[in-house]
């Protein structure tokens, strides 16, 4: 039953997703200019920028996507991720191939106005590595979630990014909703963080409730042993 309605609710995804299509087609229909390779650009930086705010949501609640969906939610994740950053190499591909230069992936360290303003480019290094540290988690141990956590510093660069000069970000409404979208993503990696450390102090106290009844055992032990052998010795005399 519950897999059902969760089969029912898979079209939620779909009816958010030509929502997402139709307000940025409707969006950067405000300003219809440009070239047709200029259009690709403008649509791979909103659908990446989209759909990376949804890897990092589906990633903080999993476990209630599963339960609300009656279905495994990584694959969703996943696909969510891969067209992130399809998307994110598209949008400056496309600016390369429009000026002609493979200097749009260099990012520029001349004033932090400068930096936050092509932050972009340093977010595609930083989801790029953190997409190669999920893919090579095997390999990097339990540290690929660290490296994982880039993705959270990366939408910020790319938020900052977004508003100083992109080109559909520069209405008030649409610069209000990045902001509310890059406070979502701190609060989610605030709890992200706040439920690692729980989780290790619980461990903590786990490993030392159990070596503490360890020890109470032996002790025990110890003692019962020496009352055994005092009163063998009693008995021996008597």
């Amino acid at each position: 039953m519950a897999r059902r309605k969760g089969a029912h609710r898979i079209w939620y995804l779909a009816m958010v997703g030509v929502v997402a299509l139709v307000l940025m087609g409707g969006l950067m229909s405000l300003q219809p200019y440009g070239s047709a390779l200029q259009w690709l650009i403008r649509g791979a930086a909103l659908l990446g920028y989209l759909a990376i705010f949804l890897a990092i949501v589906s990633s903080a609640y999993m476990k209630w996507m599963t339960r609300f969906f009656g279905r495994p939610f990584v694959k969703v994740h996943h696909i969510l991720a891969v067209a992130g950053l399809v998307m994110i190499t598209l949008h400056p591909l496309g600016a390369a191939i429009d000026a002609l230069s493979l200097s749009v992936f260099l990012p520029r360290f001349d004033s932090w106005a400068v930096f936050f303003a092509l932050g972009g480019r340093p977010a595609w290094y930083l989801i790029a590595a953190a997409s190669l540290a999920a893919v090579l988690r095997r390999l990097v141990g339990r540290n690929w979630r660290v490296v994982h956590f880039l993705n959270y510093v990366a939408f910020l660069l790319g938020t900052v990014h977004a508003i100083m000069i992109g080109t559909d970000f520069q209405y008030i409404v649409v610069k209000v909703v990045a902001v509310v979208l890059a406070l979502v993503v701190v609060a989610i990696f605030m709890q992200q963080r706040l439920r690692r450390r729980k989780r290790g102090s619980e461990s903590v106290r786990g490993s030392e409730s159990v070596r503490g009844s360890e020890s109470v055992r032996g002790s025990e032990s110890v003692c019962g042993s020496e009352s055994v052998r005092g009163s063998e010795s009693e008995s021996r005399r008597s």
